[in-house]
């Protein structure tokens, strides 16, 4: 009579993607491009911006501060540069040969690119603490700071579709250009939102744009969650943080499956 065999036991993934998730933070502390630059950028914008508007902005404002008004639309392109981090990171990966290792070796790559995702992650959430505190000093006071916080989980929301269209592109194209096309889509994206302005104050044309943007109502919803006021804009921001964060999962599923087949 033949011994049964004996299956052998199932690894929990739990230390690899644990293993992964630190390796990718260390290399984005480690590189200033990746943390600084964002940072860097969203205070840049915010001074400028609000040193040179902020007296003509109360005239129209209703109360509202125009650093309170505008400090949204920095976290979003700031968290739209930081995200896009981990498709740097998964590139590096990919052109050096070292997720194909990793994958011949593990029979998956998926836990390494948990990793990334949570590293940019961690980025954005020390970026948007340090924006948040340069706008404090410059002036800003939040109606409340739960609403903050409401704020940056939105914020942190986007950055996770972000990340992973972002790292889904470098899977299928292996090219830095096409990795950075998520951001730089958002980036511009959010300047045909109510920048310096509400909606409806902005010209014709602009406001008609404003209007189909699912950015305006992010930007909006963060507003009205940092200000106090009715969530009119949550029901479509958040559908649109809910559905590019579905099409980043998807993404990164096709991506994979094709690369399985053709490397």
């Amino acid at each position: 009579m033949l011994p049964l065999a004996v299956a052998p036991p199932r690894r929990s993934p739990a230390p690899v993607v644990l293993a992964a998730i630190r390796r990718s933070t260390r290399a984005v502390l480690r590189t200033p491009a990746l943390l600084v630059a964002p940072v860097a950028q969203s205070l840049f914008f915010l001074l400028v911006y609000a040193g040179q508007l902020d007296a003509v902005g109360g005239t129209y404002l209703d109360g509202t501060s125009f650093i309170a008004f505008l400090l949204p639309l920095i976290l979003l392109t700031g968290v739209a540069t930081g995200a896009g981090a981990a498709g740097t990171l998964v590139l590096g990966d990919i052109t050096s040969g070292y997720l194909d290792r990793l994958r011949l070796a593990h029979g998956s790559t998926t836990p390494f690119l948990v990793g990334p995702v949570v590293a940019a992650l961690i980025a954005v959430v020390l970026q948007m603490a340090v924006t948040v505190a340069g706008a404090a000093l410059i002036g800003y006071r939040p109606a409340s700071w739960p609403g903050v916080a409401g704020m940056l989980l939105l914020m942190l929301a986007l950055g996770l579709g972000v990340a992973l269209l972002s790292m889904a592109l470098a899977i299928r194209s292996a090219s830095a250009s096409a990795t950075n096309l998520v951001t730089l889509a958002v980036f511009g994206l959010s300047f045909f939102t109510g920048v310096f302005a509400p909606v409806d104050q902005l010209a014709g044309w602009m406001r008609v744009i404003a209007t189909v943007n699912p950015l305006t109502y992010i930007v909006d919803t963060a507003r009205q969650l940092g200000g106090g006021t009715s969530l009119t804009a949550a029901p479509v921001g958040v559908a649109a943080i809910v559905t590019l964060a579905v099409a980043g999962t998807a993404a990164c599923a096709l991506a994979l499956h094709h690369a399985r087949k053709n490397r």
